[in-house]
Formats: C-alpha cells, sequence, structure tokens
C-alpha cells in the first residue's frame, strides 16, 4: 500500500477551494500509472470512511499532509482543502470556511456555520461516483469524521450536528475553541455551545501562544484566558465517556503542521515552533488515530486510556 493524493477544485459557496484526497493505493499496480500517475486504489478496505482535515486561517494544507500519511494506512481516506475568501480585516487568503452571520448571538446554534463541508463532500460524492476516477465507488460518506486547526478545529466544533454534516460520525479540533468574538455581538469571555451530537476530541498546547495572543478578541479583563479547557468543561453537554480534552506539555500552536510555514498566518508569535518537540507530533497522531478508530468502531493500534498516560500529556479530561 502507499499513499496517493487526487488533486481537485470546488467552490465553497461565493469561494474558491482547492483540495485534495489521499487514499490507499495499491503498489502492485504502478505500470498502470506509469504515463497518467494515477494508481488505481487498494480495494482491500474499501469502502474507506472519510476524514476531513480542515485549516486555520492562512495556514497552507500542505503542513497537515503528514496527518493523511498517519491515518490513510489504517484503511481511511483523507481530504484536505483550502478556500480563498474574506478574513475580515485582514483581507483574503486561506479560510475554513466559516459563515460569521452564523455565529452572531441571535442565529448561533440553530444553523450550520459551515460553508465549505457541504460543498466539499458533494465533490467527494461525486468523486466517488464517476467510473474515471481512482477512487470510484471506494467512499463511504455514510461515515465522516471531521478534524480541524484553530480556525477550521472551531469550524469542526460548532458544526459537530450529523444533521448539517451529512454521514458526521465524530469531530476533532486542535488549538481550537468556541469562545466567540465581541466584534461579532458577544459578551466578553462568552464561550458558545457546542452541538456535540457525535463525539468531540479537543487536543491543545500548553505553550500556544497564538491563542494567548488573540485574548483581545474576546475579553479585556485581567482574567485568566483558557477558552480551549473552559470549551470542553462549559460548550460540550455530552456525557457519554467518548468525547476528550488533550493538553499536551511542550506544544504550541502549530504542533500540528509538519513544517511550520513561516512565510504567512502567525508562526511569528511562536519563534521556536519550527523546532517543537517531535515528540508532540507522533503522541498527536497517535490520538487523533485512536480517536477516529472508536468514534467508527474500527480497531486501534494504540487505546486512547493508554495514550493519556504519556508523559507529554500534561492534563486530560473525559465526559
Amino acid at each position: 500500500m502507499i499513499v496517493r493524493g487526487l488533486h481537485f477544485s470546488f467552490a465553497a459557496h461565493q469561494d474558491a477551494a482547492l483540495a485534495t484526497l489521499y487514499y490507499p493505493g495499491d503498489d502492485q499496480r504502478l505500470g498502470e500509472a506509469r504515463l497518467t500517475g494515477q494508481v488505481p486504489a487498494l480495494a482491500t478496505d474499501a469502502p474507506w470512511p472519510v476524514v476531513v482535515l480542515a485549516p486555520g486561517i492562512n495556514v497552507a494544507p500542505d503542513g497537515y499532509r503528514w496527518l493523511a500519511h498517519r491515518l490513510v494506512p489504517s484503511g481511511l481516506c483523507v481530504v484536505t482543502y483550502a478556500a480563498i475568501g474574506s478574513l475580515g480585516p485582514a483581507g483574503r487568503g486561506i479560510t475554513p470556511g466559516l459563515d460569521l452571520a452564523a455565529l452572531a448571538p441571535d442565529t448561533i446554534g440553530t444553523r450550520p456555520s459551515a460553508t465549505a463541508l457541504g460543498p466539499l463532500l458533494a465533490a467527494l460524492a461525486e468523486m466517488s461516483g464517476a467510473d474515471d476516477t481512482a477512487v470510484a465507488g471506494h467512499l463511504d460518506l455514510s461515515r465522516v469524521v471531521v478534524g480541524g486547526h484553530s480556525a477550521g478545529g472551531a469550524m469542526a466544533l460548532h458544526n459537530s450536528d450529523p444533521g448539517w454534516v451529512s454521514g458526521l460520525q465524530a469531530v476533532f479540533a486542535y488549538a481550537a475553541h468556541t469562545m466567540v468574538a465581541t466584534t461579532l455581538g458577544h459578551g466578553e469571555a462568552t464561550v458558545a455551545p457546542v452541538p456535540a451530537k457525535v463525539p468531540v476530541m479537543l487536543l491543545g498546547g500548553a505553550d500556544d501562544g497564538v491563542i494567548a495572543a488573540s485574548r483581545d478578541r474576546y475579553r479585556g479583563d485581567e482574567g485568566i484566558h483558557d477558552p480551549v479547557r473552559r470549551t470542553f468543561a462549559e460548550a460540550i453537554d455530552r456525557q457519554d465517556g467518548d468525547s476528550w480534552l488533550v493538553e499536551l506539555a511542550d506544544a504550541g500552536h502549530f504542533a500540528i503542521c509538519r513544517p511550520v510555514d513561516a512565510t504567512s498566518g502567525r508562526s511569528f508569535l511562536e519563534p521556536g515552533a519550527a523546532g517543537a518537540n517531535s515528540g508532540v507530533g507522533e503522541l498527536l497522531g497517535d490520538l487523533i488515530a485512536a480517536f477516529t478508530a472508536d468514534s467508527l468502531g474500527r480497531p486501534a493500534a494504540l487505546s486512547l486510556e493508554r495514550l493519556v498516560g504519556h508523559q507529554l500529556v500534561q492534563h486530560w479530561d473525559r465526559r
């Protein structure tokens, strides 16, 4: 088995978007791809559940390719994407696709705020239904896990309702929370409820310089600013024992990116991010793989119960 990628575009409502679907390729059929590069799928474990990785603001999706390589060999396919849309005062750039009007005080929680997820899943369904693609008939869109980084993780959390995202089985987020900006009309330090009709995993780094530097968006007081822990404690009304909070020591905002792209985004807020502890990345991959497997009812190489005992786990909780 080898990991292969199919590149495609889709329209995220008003925004153009580029995506890559990573899938298990059949390394015994490379001869058929000699001229096209389109390696036939390894159909042994097909159809595969789909894991969507939503990007942070101005974080190129190539930074998440390592996670696709970590997940695909376990019989999954993984799709990364980048929509190019409005970033408010920051102009235009890479976005996971968020409808900010849906996050206003009078509308939040009443309708989906994801603008790219629906069109992306529709594009995948079309790709799987076509006869001329390497993954024809091999995508199981009734089993979807949505994960994200930073703003992409917030998008996943705010849309954790299968009624809003077809086939949704679970969501996970790294360096993300549902504390909402005061510019949207919310009171200071307001944490918005998460629909949480599926299992949720909240992952964070103990040395997140970006979240620390962003506190002015949410509050002007001197109170403790820990929106990730508050999101788990206050926003997730789920008590089924399948939702997790895991905080990693020696990990910053970009621990989920490999490599860290210092040319865009706000990685300059964490000067040491590029040299982050490599063990953090390995543990992060293991945690996401185990949570995804559990949520899909599949065997996992390592259990979450064992992984949260790792020396790099500074704090964890379960509900």
